[in-house]
């Protein structure tokens, strides 16, 4: 009988030194749970304060390769500067008139990649997920390559993909990441300027509709834990 009781208060010593042992993994755990947020906070906050002082606006220009068929002599442009300098010349013009210097954040040459392009704009997309509004938009005459840059000639390769293809891809990678403690509300929207007129490209009345435009939306969850 004596034999058992002993067994029994061991036994139960060991499980209130388990328990025990538990409880400090535990609390070490939570502890640094706790402080790998503060940090993540902490470094979102600097990634975001370095973009600010790079500039809230900024432009750049790549410049568009010439298409089959067209004259590679007839180029415009003389000089490329690697601090966003470009000399476009114009050869009807004489004297100061004949060259005109552009300045920019940064100027793509004509073998730019698409990855490349996007890369510059990566850090600001991601600041949409921190809160911060992001705007960018190509601006070009007909035939530029604005379509080519901002969507790009195809879908089925990857290294085709333009800039709003690379940006929700990166955007949904990202919220993936943090879906263990952060749920993600993301909305679309298309519309379309033309003549001078939006038109809502969602719209199941038609693209005539005008505002409001129709929002379409995707939840994140968090999963269960």
């Amino acid at each position: 009988m004596k034999s058992v009781k002993d067994d029994v208060i061991k036994t139960k010593r060991s499980y209130l030194e388990e328990f025990k042992y538990f409880g400090t993994k535990l609390k070490g755990l939570a502890e640094a749970a706790e402080n790998y947020h503060v940090v993540l906070a902490e470094n979102r906050k600097l990634y975001n304060e370095v973009q600010d002082l790079k500039g809230n606006i900024r432009v750049y220009c790549r410049i568009r390769p010439f298409l089959p068929g067209q004259n590679q002599s007839h180029t415009t442009i003389e000089f490329v500067g690697e601090d966003g300098e470009l000399v476009v010349s114009n050869p009807l013009k004489q004297g100061k008139e004949n060259r005109k210097l552009f300045k920019f954040n940064k100027v793509f040459g004509q073998a730019t990649s698409q990855e490349e392009v996007f890369k510059d704009t990566q850090p600001l997309i991601r600041s949409v997920l921190d809160g911060y509004n992001v705007c960018i938009f190509a601006y070009g005459q007909t035939g530029s390559g604005k379509t080519y840059t901002m969507s790009g000639p195809g879908l089925l390769s990857k290294s085709d993909w333009g800039v709003n293809y690379r940006a929700l891809h990166d955007l949904f990678h990202i919220s993936q990441t943090r879906r263990s403690s952060i749920v993600y509300e993301v909305g679309v929207q298309m519309v379309e300027i033309y003549n001078e007129q939006v038109r809502d490209l969602l719209s199941s009345n038609g693209p005539q509709k005008r505002y409001p435009f129709s929002l379409v939306y995707c939840i994140l969850p968090v999963p269960p834990q």
